[in-house]
């Protein structure tokens, strides 16, 4: 069984609908997957509309009503409660799950997510990938090429459960006065200094196309890798403050997270506001640039899902 993690509030569960469905076309063997979200107060409409969706899908589906009361929301921004909720998933999972793979709810899969358990991590607790560029990892010491991007870990939930991971992140954030940029990220990686590498195309990040079209120096050593990743992407990872939802979002791949959130119960929800004039003009000025991005892509769906209906009236 291929356990998978993803964490939402009623805001996101839409999203994470989105990557579930991602994921399971593009398995081999959708059968052994098993996904789990761990849930923040989501409605019990939800939870039907979940449960209903998913006797549609060769894919298995538990929901874990979690809590998460040991930070006031204010303190972390614009990251909500749902958000810390994977830091205590060791306590929520059945003692099956040894290994699971946790998802960020703004991405899509690409390539089949069995591939991920092939790595031998060499004890590591978990692995991830080297983020790329908005972070502010040299004042925690960390090097760029040492500091993980989290929104997709491998992760080994006895390693997790020995680091004491809620209270490791609860010292941390208290010890840095609750202002760190991204708390769970930024606390995960002064606790897992030790985490494996695993290749880019794993996370790939925006900033992967300006880090190979302007050969950045500093990501010499990946340029190879970086290439790859743009070309066959094997999780696309749509990070930054202009998510595929957004009117005003360039992502060349945005039509990539629209396509399977319309394989979703959501999927006529999707619709952004009508893009603004000057929106209009940007990404005229940035049409020619992503058409030249989305021509690199290679990607084969394994399973071709219908679009969802819409539920009948009762």
């Amino acid at each position: 069984m291929i356990n998978i993690v993803l964490c939402s509030d009623e805001a996101y569960v839409d999203k994470a609908a989105a990557v579930i469905a991602s994921t399971v076309c593009h398995s081999e063997i959708p059968e052994a997957l098993h996904f789990y979200i761990l849930g923040y107060k989501l409605s019990a409409s939800t939870h039907q509309k979940l449960h209903n969706w998913f006797t549609t899908l060769p894919a298995e589906l538990t929901i874990i009503e979690a809590e998460n009361s040991r930070w006031p929301q204010l303190t972390l921004g614009r990251f909500g409660p749902a958000a810390m909720l994977r830091l205590g998933m060791h306590n929520w999972l059945p003692p099956s799950c040894q290994k699971v793979i946790y998802l960020d709810c703004d991405l899509v899969v690409l390539d089949d997510i069995a591939n991920l358990l092939v790595f031998d991590i060499q004890g590591a607790p978990i692995a991830s990938v080297a983020n790329l560029q908005g972070t502010e990892q040299s004042r925690m010491g960390l090097g760029y090429q040492h500091y993980f991007n989290s929104g997709v870990l491998l992760v080994d939930l006895e390693g997790w459960k020995a680091r004491n991971v809620l209270d490791q992140v609860e010292q941390i954030l208290k010890q840095h006065d609750y202002t760190l940029s991204y708390p769970d990220q930024d606390a995960l990686n002064l606790i897992f200094q030790d985490w494996y590498r695993l290749p880019m195309r794993w996370n790939m990040q925006p900033y992967a196309y300006t880090a190979v079209e302007k050969k950045v120096a500093h990501y010499a050593d990946w340029q190879k890798e970086l290439e790859h990743a743009i070309r066959e992407p094997a999780i696309i990872h749509f990070i930054g403050a202009r998510k595929p939802w957004h009117a005003d979002s360039r992502h060349p791949l945005s039509y990539l997270y629209r396509h399977y959130h319309s394989l979703t119960p959501w999927g006529e929800s999707v619709g952004a506001p009508p893009p603004s004039l000057q929106q209009h003009l940007k990404h005229a000025l940035s049409w020619l640039k992503n058409r030249r991005r989305r021509q690199r892509l290679q990607c084969n769906p394994v399973i071709q899902l219908p679009p969802h209906q819409k539920d009948s009236p009762t």
